[in-house]
């Protein structure tokens, strides 16, 4: 009978960890900001992300939905405190822009601490059941 409630603590647990990966994989969505190497005029000739993230070079950041280069300007839509604004950007007033993308690292490293704190909890579970069953 102890072996019956050993394996059924090890399954709750591996179901919990399993959920806890989804919810951080999910979480995180193994996205995040990754600067671009060019201007924003020769990127947004080539590609057409929905959002961007401006980085100044007072420093301040904002991120722009729809984002269209018309002349020397960045437009687009911006959310605002009561509803979207269009904001126009010089493109000398632009640092850098970041475009929101996979992330190879971040999701290796969740994965990797996902099934780190899986073995520890298995490891707890079974330290705390009386050790692995002897037949």
């Amino acid at each position: 009978m102890k072996h019956i409630r050993c394996f059924a603590s090890c399954y709750a647990v591996c179901r919990r960890c399993a959920a806890m990966l989804l919810m951080i994989l999910y979480g995180t969505a193994c996205q995040s900001w990754h600067t671009e190497q060019v201007g924003p005029q020769a990127f947004l000739t080539t590609r057409q992300p929905e959002y961007i993230r401006v980085t100044r070079t007072d420093g301040s950041e904002v991120v722009v939905d729809q984002p269209v280069v018309q002349a020397d300007t960045l437009v687009g839509v911006v959310e605002g405190q009561q509803e979207p604004a269009e904001v126009h950007i010089a493109l000398t007033d632009i640092k850098q822009i970041a475009t929101f993308r996979f992330s190879a690292g971040r999701t290796l490293g969740s994965l990797v601490g996902v099934a780190a704190a899986a073995v520890v909890a298995l490891v707890v579970v079974i330290a705390a059941s009386g050790g692995l069953p002897r037949d």
